[in-house]
């Protein structure tokens, strides 16, 4: 496998397709500064699946995109293909040859692609994982990063042993695997928790089925008894009703006798009694104003008992508020005690934050001075540099001067005539140059000014852009709230119609009824038909009970034809409710129940339903009250005899029983189910709208940012135009003024030159001995210059080393003043917080008094007013004692005629008693008769109730055997135990059944779980078995290949690699230790930099002779060497005959050992161009 071709398009300054042929052995890239070789290796990294704009020496990724030029313009995209030949099959795909290509648009979209296939970054990765050449491997040693492998964090070298050990693809499946692992954990709890939480019913449901089941055994024996007993009740008393008839008949006949006689007294009592009404009318009158008087002065008396007791009520609510505000002036206190705390501990941080600032500041002038002396034993080093580059040029030139002194003579006349010709030229052409100055100069000032415009566009336009990126991060983080309520409301909105629509909570008679759509007339459950208010779900579903479960139909057939098909499937059995038949009575509510506080209202009118359903609902809760409180249902039943209900679900009946109290387990709450549907559909609804609102303000904001940066990006590229232009107009302005001063210096120049060559001449012999000397003088001061170098050189080690201390020094003093400012922050912002707590509280003090004010006023007013009172009770006495004396009177007159009446009511009596006692005779064999008769109805009635079939079927249970005595016994036993077993859920022998059928599914998903959880685990333990053997071999080759390479690079010496933690190779960093021939062992770190860059040359060579890659791309790795080790380096690649190499350089001793070198140019200004020569080509370097 090697690499075969490069091919860039738009990818930084390769603006123009450029191609580059990759052959065995060394290829070398070559050219000057700035003319684009590193971005071939960083085209190289890009396309393999780089991340970070920083590593391809930019600040973001866009910056990758051919960004134009004065001439040219910006690209679209960039793109870069690699084709990788594939033959030997290294790479896990089925092709010879590869082609990884990568994308990237301004837009900032990017697509990656495999022979011209779209792929992820992720297939990409795995592609090319452990092979040695993915970005975080070691085939590309990016510009500068060749030190870094030393100079880096023992934990940070790990990478490249990994990359070199085949173990990421390992380290790749076993995080991997840990993430399923973690995922299966968590759908275990999931599991479990459900698991817990339908483990915490079933126990309860298993004993709720077992006594349903025993319930529906017991209650169908109860039905068979109660139906034979109430047969057996019914033939009695059909027997006894002949008897009662004849009997009455005879009495009749007697009754009718008697009357005749008793008319003639009635005619003689008639005009007594009717002065006897007179009399009593008159009483009548006068006692009824006796009551008045007596109702009026229980009033009064009752009005100032109440005004008494609201003054005391008035009392205790001064002595509260007073409290109250005793309690906020002591709230007053404590914040303001706080406060004063505060001020302390805000001058004590103060104090702190001028001590850290004081040491910032010695700190930094500290850094200062070394900074100074380092900055003085540079200048010296390029004093001296510059003294041995002049005793250079001095030896050369002087050696020069000698040579040429020959030829002087000879071009002497020639030399005068170019001279006079330069001087006509420059006469011509100075009209010229002061013309194109001017203007040059007049452009560089407009040019100035349109930058400086520029400028203040592109400061407003930042401003513009953190403003809209604040809104749209707020938004974004306000719709995520907002999305996770409504997914949630939503959810649960799903989860009740669900429930609804299976019909959840209701018996399975109800289930199978409401889902058998083959029946006709059925209208629904009482329960979907009707519509709760708020607040009053559980006073209704109360009231209702089990008829919340009815089922309502249209006509008596579709109810016959219902039941018929629960009996066949035997589906339970289920109450029907025909709106043509059902009549429905509606309870009169007295005023003194109505008017009155605590008095909701009828049942049947406080729910809504459809007006056809009128007459079921009424009968269903026509005479259910709901009220607000027990006491208030206590209270309106001794007033009404009707059923109360309050609104937490107590009952209180008419004949007295109170029914309350609340279940362990609340059941489905069929009615609020409702209810919440329609709180939850509201809430989804407003929800939805502050969704969509927030989604239109965050696309308004992300519309808005685009256009600021398409803005931005514009005023950028003018900015750059006007930058370059700018640059050109000065360069052209410096050009002018150069030009002209050289030619003028050169005519003048060549004017002496021309005055003195005679002079001159004659003095060439001494000249030649002379300079001859002189180069021999500045050889030696060269050497001086070398020599005082290489002292500074040592020096400036040192001081380096202090510099970066001050620095450290200085940055941890910085981070502490840092902590210590937000402190004194924090501090401010409580004192503020605190200050408005204290004003808060006197604005409560100053309500609280003005509450206290009101209340002594309205005391003061209920005193006042009791006194006139006891005046009015004292009138009305005197008026009570007048009107009993007066009907005292009139009784006396009505007992008289009383008595007189009574005379000739005595013989009435006689006649009287006689027809009465006929009469209550016969009365009480009607009665009788009536009695038996509304037995026999309501024994009929009772079947039809109780059990849901008519006289004539209940004949059909009969039984010949049965004895009265033993089954009313067993009847009252089973009762009794029915009664026993209380509240029974008959629904919960189904329910039962579906939740042990899902905690059975549970236990087996736990299982399956559990087990892959154990094989996840399994495979992660043999995952870092062979992560830590393969790591530890492959580790220990190269600490052996390091050491042999290192003494051939150095010459000698002796270098090493450690693990930090022997135990835990997996987690361990890696030391580099190393000692050059004739010094110390040392750490790395402690090394020069030509030091540094040829370890970690070794321990890249030791890597890819451990396991070598394909190919490798090297980019001025070598810069730091001189040439001895250039030298050295580079005939060791030479060593590695299967690599393919790649080498960006500057050196011309590597290029020697090249097989390939490319140049690139850059002949026109930010445009790379790519040129190629063999090594077989006569090349001069």
């Amino acid at each position: 496998m090697y690499f075969k071709r490069l091919e860039m398009h738009g990818f930084k300054s390769f603006a123009e397709p450029a191609v580059i042929e990759f052959h065995e052995g060394v290829t070398c890239i070559v050219g000057p500064n700035g003319s684009g070789k590193s971005n071939i290796s960083d085209a190289i990294r890009w396309v393999l699946g780089e991340q970070s704009p920083k590593m391809l020496r930019g600040g973001k990724m866009e910056e990758v995109i051919f960004s134009g030029t004065a001439s040219r313009k910006s690209r679209g995209m960039a793109e870069v293909t690699l084709v990788i030949d594939n033959t030997e099959g290294m790479l896990p795909i089925d092709y010879n040859e590869v082609a990884i290509t990568r994308r990237m648009y301004r837009s900032g979209e990017s697509e990656y692609l495999i022979n011209n296939n779209q792929c992820r970054l992720r297939d990409v990765r795995e592609l090319i994982m452990d092979t040695g050449i993915g970005v975080d491997g070691y085939s590309i040693i990016g510009q500068g990063k060749i030190s870094e492998i030393v100079s880096s964090k023992p934990e940070s070298r790990r990478e490249i042993f990994e990359e070199a050990a085949g173990v990421v693809m390992y380290k790749s499946k076993k995080a991997e695997s840990e993430r399923k692992l973690n995922s299966a954990k968590l759908n275990l709890e999931r599991v479990d928790d459900i698991i817990g939480e339908i483990e915490g019913r079933i126990d309860g449901l298993r004993e709720d089925s077992i006594k349903a089941k025993e319930y529906i055994k017991l209650r169908d024996r109860f039905r068979e008894l109660e139906i034979n007993i109430t047969i057996r009740n019914i033939e009695k008393l059909e027997e006894a009703e002949e008897t009662t008839v004849a009997d009455i008949k005879s009495f009749a006949d007697e009754i009718e006798k008697l009357t005749k006689e008793k008319s003639d007294f009635e005619d003689r009592l008639s005009e007594d009694k009717q002065k006897n009404d007179n009399l009593e009318q008159l009483s009548k009158e006068a006692r009824d104003k006796l009551v008045a008087n007596i109702e009026e002065t229980s009033r009064l008396t009752n009005k100032s008992q109440l005004d008494a007791e609201k003054a005391k009520t008035l009392e205790k609510d001064i002595n509260r508020v007073s409290e109250e505000i005793s309690l906020l002036y002591e709230k007053k206190k404590r914040e303001s005690e706080n406060a004063d705390s505060l001020v302390s501990q805000r001058e004590e941080t103060e104090a702190k934050a001028e001590k850290t600032e004081s040491e910032l500041n010695h700190s930094i002038q500290d850094a200062g001075e070394i900074n100074t002396r380092l900055a003085k034993l540079v200048s010296d080093l390029d004093d001296n540099r510059n003294k041995m580059y002049e005793a250079y040029n001095k030896v050369a030139s002087k050696k020069s001067e000698a040579l040429s002194m020959e030829g002087m003579r000879d071009s002497l006349t020639e030399r005068k005539e170019q001279i006079n010709e330069e001087r006509k030229l420059l006469e011509d052409n100075r009209r010229s140059f002061d013309e194109n100055l001017e203007k040059a100069e007049r452009e560089q000032k407009d040019c100035e000014k349109m930058l400086s415009e520029a400028a203040k566009e592109l400061r407003d336009i930042e401003e513009k852009l953190s403003e809209v990126s604040e809104r749209r991060n707020s938004a974004d983080k306000e719709l995520s709230h907002v999305s996770i309520k409504l997914s949630q409301s939503n959810t649960r909105k799903k989860t009740i119609e669900e429930m609804e629509s299976n019909y959840e909570g209701y018996n399975s008679a109800v289930k199978f009824i409401m889902k058998s759509h083959s029946l006709k007339g059925i209208e629904g459950v009482a329960a979907e038909l009707m519509k709760v208010p708020s607040g009053l779900e559980v006073a209704v579903e109360t009231a209702m009970g089990a008829s919340l479960q009815n089922i309502i139909c249209l006509r008596d057939g579709d109810a016959k034809e219902a039941i018929r098909i629960l009996k066949e499937n035997k589906a339970g059995r289920l109450t029907f409710l025909p709106v043509e038949s059902i009549k429905g009575s509606r309870a009169n509510i007295p005023a003194s129940v109505s008017g009155t506080k605590g008095y909701v209202g009828l049942a049947c009118d406080l729910v809504d339903y459809d007006e056809k359903y009128k007459s079921v609902f009424t009968y269903l809760l026509g005479r259910v009250a709901i009220v607000e409180t027990m006491q208030d249902a206590i209270d309106f039943s001794k007033k009404a005899p009707l059923r109360f209900v309050t609104k937490e679900g107590e009952i209180v009946n008419a004949g007295g029983a109170i029914t309350g109290g609340k279940y362990k387990n609340k059941t489905a709450n069929l009615l609020e189910r409702k209810s919440e549907i329609i709180k939850l559909d509201e809430q989804i609804n407003v929800l939805s709208r502050k969704k969509l609102a927030l989604e239109k303000e965050i696309q308004e904001t992300k519309n808005l940012t685009d256009e600021l940066k398409n803005k931005k990006n514009d005023w950028e590229r003018r900015e750059k135009d006007l930058q370059l232009k700018a640059v050109d107009i000065k360069a052209g302005i410096k050009n002018i003024n150069t030009v002209y001063r050289e030619l003028e210096d050169n005519a003048k120049r060549q004017q002496q030159r021309l005055l003195s060559i005679e002079r001159d001449l004659s003095d060439a012999e001494i000249m030649s001995e002379n300079l001859k000397k002189e180069a021999d003088y500045w050889q030696s001061e060269s050497e001086k210059a070398k020599a005082e170098i290489a002292r500074i050189m040592e020096i400036h080690e040192t001081v380096r080393d202090e510099a970066d201390k001050a620095a450290e020094k200085t940055t941890t003093v910085r981070i502490e003043k840092n902590k210590i400012d937000a402190e004194l922050q924090h501090i401010k912002e409580l004192t503020e917080r605190i200050n408005t707590v204290i004003d808060e509280t006197e604005g409560q003090i100053a309500v609280k008094r003005d509450l206290l004010k009101g209340y002594e006023e309205e005391k003061n007013n209920l005193l006042f007013g009791s006194g006139d009172i006891e005046e009015k009770v004292k009138a009305k006495i005197d008026e009570k004692l007048m009107l009993e004396e007066y009907i005292a009177k009139v009784d006396e007159e009505k007992l008289e005629l009383s008595e007189k009446i009574k005379n000739m009511s005595f013989q009435k009596t006689e006649i009287e008693d006689r027809i009465n006692s006929y009469q209550s005779k016969k009365y009480s064999l009607e009665i009788r008769k009536a009695k038996n008769e509304t037995q026999l109805e309501s024994l009929k009635d009772k079947i039809w109730e109780d059990f849901e079939i008519s006289y004539l079927q209940a004949i059909e249970f009969k039984k010949g055997d049965f004895v009265m005595s033993s089954a009313q016994k067993e009847s009252r036993d089973i009762k009794s135990r029915l009664k026993e077993l209380g509240e029974v859920n008959v629904g919960a022998i189904d329910e039962y059944a579906q939740i042990s059928e899902r905690y059975e599914f549970l236990l087996g998903q736990r299982g399956d779980i559990t087990e892959a959880m154990k094989q996840l685990q399994t495979i992660v333990d043999d995952m870092e078995k062979t992560i830590k053997t393969r790591f530890k071999e492959n580790f220990d080759n190269i600490v052996i290949n390091f050491e042999e390479i290192f003494k051939q690079l150095f010459g000698g010496g002796h270098a090493e690699l450690r693990l930090d933690n022997e135990e835990n190779p997996l987690e361990s960093g890696i030391e580099i230790v190393a000692q050059p021939p004739g010094k110390k062992l040392q750490n790395i770190n402690l090394m020069s930099g030509g030091e540094k860059t040829m370890t970690a040359i070794a321990l890249m060579f030791a890597v890819l002779k451990t396991r070598p890659t394909p190919f490798c791309i090297l980019d001025e790795v070598e810069a730091a060497l001189d040439d001895n080790n250039i030298e050295r380096f580079s005939k060791y690649l030479h060593k590695f005959k299967d690599i393919q190499f790649t080498i960006v350089t500057h050196q011309k001793a590597t290029m020697e050992h090249a097989d390939v070198l490319y140049g690139v140019t850059m002949p026109e200004q930010g445009i790379s161009k790519v040129l190629s020569l063999r090594l077989g080509d006569n090349l001069d370097l």
